[in-house]
Formats: C-alpha cells, structure tokens, sequence
C-alpha cells in the first residue's frame, strides 16, 4: 500500500474500522436517499435537507480516502462543489444530487478502491456531464 503524501493515513487493513466505514456509510446513504426522495423542484440549497445532504457528503469525502476508497472522495468533493457554487435561495438538481448518490452506492456495493481505475473516470465524466447539462 502506498500513500502520494507522507501524512496520509490508511485504514483500510484495520477490519474492525473498515467494517464501521462501512456501516456508517451505507447509512449515510440510506438517509441521503431519503432526503433526495423528498425534493421537489423548488429546493433550494439552503434547504435544511439539502444542507444534511452536505454534512454527509463532506463527511463521506474526508473519509473514503482514509479507507482507500479515493472515488468516494472525489464523488464527495463534486457534490460539495456543486452545492457551493449554486445561491443558497437556488434551487437544487435532483438529477445531479440523485447521480452523485447513485454513484457513491455503486462503489460501496462493489467495494472499488482507489480512483475506479476506467470506470471511475467515465463515471466522474459522466457525472460532469450532468452537471453541465442541469445547469443549462
């Protein structure tokens, strides 16, 4: 196992924490789920729901890579972008909140480690792609 930077810290051998990442996430998701089945199309990001689906996509972010789960991450980190480039009084995309989440359950279910290697960048790719098209 090899880390690009010195002070990165794996956990993906300790079973007992993975198992917890693990869980945690896939409640995470559970109630990510939960939330975007609730939108309608005048969501806006400063929506109470819409800011949980934050917190758990920032939580998800800062902890795929600490179990080799760098996809995860950079799922997170377009989430979080997406939702801090739009006003708080904008409305949401469900489509794009809904691809991001689709996207995070796919790599916990197939457990994909690392950046998805092919997959993981046509996934990212498709994934900016909605983005482009819901903000047109």
């Amino acid at each position: 196992m090899t880390k690009e930077h010195a002070g990165d810290v794996s956990y993906s051998e300790d079973n007992e924490l993975l198992t917890e990442f693990l869980t945690w996430s896939q409640d995470a998701l559970a109630q990510m789920r939960g939330i975007i089945d609730e939108l309608t199309d005048d969501t806006v990001r400063g929506d109470e729901g819409v800011c949980q689906l934050y917190d758990l996509a920032h939580n998800i972010k800062g902890m795929g890579s600490s179990f080799e789960f760098d996809l995860m991450t950079e799922v997170g980190l377009s989430l979080c972008g997406y939702l801090k480039a739009i006003e708080p009084d904008e409305s949401v995309s469900s489509r794009v909140l809904s691809s991001h989440v689709r996207i995070f359950e796919v790599v916990l279910k197939n457990r994909i480690k690392g950046n998805g290697g092919e997959q993981g960048a046509a996934l990212k790719s498709r994934l900016a792609t909605i983005i482009l098209e819901e903000a047109s």
